[in-house]
């Protein structure tokens, strides 16, 4: 099972998706609120939780941290309120985390704590400008994972 902090930079390694697509931006909010909120842990959902106060913050951390094309929406309420969010990131997702679990799970976790990167999640963090994002994410990031 991946850690919250790794599902995170999971879903920061698809930005150009929901940076240049509005309905994906709004489905990586979720996710992360989902991840906020706990729910994950628990299995129960509650989605006036996630869909509160808390998503209208995780959007406006990432809309500090990166350009966000939100049109044709006047801004991230207005995406809210009207648009529907993508499956793509929660379909990758899955796409990783059953890679990874094929994998042989004994040797991807010893390859976690050896450092090395076959069969591991640490293969899709190869991109630069993700790591950079979940750099500037960090701070935000730091109380939900203590």
């Amino acid at each position: 099972m991946l850690r919250e902090i790794d599902l995170i930079r999971l879903l920061m390694s698809y930005h150009q998706e929901w940076e240049n697509n509005p309905e994906a931006f709004l489905e990586l909010t979720i996710l992360i609120s989902s991840i906020d909120c706990r729910c994950i842990d628990s299995g129960e959902v509650n989605l006036e939780q996630i869909m509160g106060p808390k998503l209208d913050n995780v959007a406006k951390v990432l809309m500090s941290i990166t350009t966000i094309n939100l049109v044709p929406y006047k801004d991230f309420i207005d995406l809210k309120n009207h648009a529907h969010p993508t499956t793509f990131l929660s379909e990758r997702l899955v796409e990783v985390l059953e890679t990874i679990e094929q994998s042989n799970p004994s040797a991807a976790v010893e390859n976690i704590i050896n450092q090395r990167t076959e069969n591991t999640v640490e293969n899709y963090f190869q991109d630069k400008v993700s790591e950079k994002l979940f750099v500037k994410l960090w701070p935000y990031i730091t109380p939900v994972e203590d």
